[in-house]
């Protein structure tokens, strides 16, 4: 009887093949890396622009809030404000009390 036998032939890899394979991976390991690279660049781009656009948020409120104190500022109740607040000035026949107990 005959027998079925396979043989199994071990397939020689020439170099050039070897060589291209190398460089496909190496290709693809490269690009993998660029990737990896250019997403946390990103990310950390993304936080500094969110930085930015809170620190502008605050500054348009700020502007906001002293483009209204030019607006009044021309008005008597504004003057008799500053007038009080910061020079310390009173009415005339004016009672002035004073807390001793924030001292």
């Amino acid at each position: 009887m005959r027998r079925n036998t396979k043989i199994k032939r071990s397939k020689k890899v020439s170099p050039k093949t070897a060589a291209k394979v190398l460089g496909i991976c190496a290709v693809c390991i490269y690009v993998a890396c660029t990737l990896v690279k250019q997403q946390i660049t990103l990310s950390k781009c993304d936080s500094s622009a969110e930085e930015y656009r809170a620190k502008i948020s605050e500054a348009q409120m700020e502007n906001k809030k002293l483009e209204d104190e030019l607006k009044k500022a021309g008005t008597d109740e504004y003057l008799e404000r500053v007038a009080r607040e910061k020079l310390g000035l009173i009415k005339a026949n004016e009672r002035v009390f004073i807390d001793i107990t924030q001292q």
